[in-house]
């Protein structure tokens, strides 16, 4: 978590991209070599977030195009 937490710059607002209902997407750079990544945060104190998370990463491991990339990875944390 340190890792995607540095990568962002502590979640700041200029690397924030985009908002949606349940969460908000992020850019970073990862330190080891400088792969840019996307890192979406939900806020799982909201109704219905842990479950629109579930189905984001069932939708995202079936998709693939040319414009996106591949979910490396997925955790669930309230330390953010």
């Amino acid at each position: 978590m340190n890792e995607l937490h540095k990568a962002t710059v502590g979640f700041s607002e200029s690397n924030k991209i985009g908002v949606g209902s349940y969460d908000s997407m992020y850019k970073g750079i990862l330190d080891q070599d400088g792969i840019v990544i996307t890192v979406t945060v939900f806020n799982l104190l909201r109704r219905g977030a842990s479950m629109s998370f579930m189905s984001e990463c069932k939708a995202l491991r079936k998709i693939f195009h040319r414009n996106l990339v591949k979910v490396l990875s997925a955790c669930c944390s309230l330390d953010f």
